[in-house]
């Protein structure tokens, strides 16, 4: 955070709640940030599946939803 926080993307604050705790919050500069890197990725997105055929796009999305359903039944935070 304190990275972030120098390069003016981030803010930070004490929490008027507590003392102790801190309230972070996008600046207008890590909005635009954040905004753009999430279209560029949503635009990659869109081409890589528009290798697909409507059928097989369709076949990934509920392949992916089954994958996301199971993933709930174990922690998927740790790789063995």
């Amino acid at each position: 955070m304190n990275t972030l926080e120098r390069v003016g993307l981030v803010s930070k604050e004490r929490a008027s709640y507590d003392g102790r705790a801190v309230q972070l919050g996008l600046t207008e500069a890590g909005l635009h940030a954040i905004t753009t890197a999430f279209q560029a990725h949503n635009a990659r997105e869109q081409e890589w599946a528009g290798a697909l055929s409507e059928d097989e796009q369709q076949t990934l999305i509920e392949l992916l939803g089954k994958l996301t359903a199971h993933s709930a039944h174990f922690d998927v935070r740790h790789r063995t």
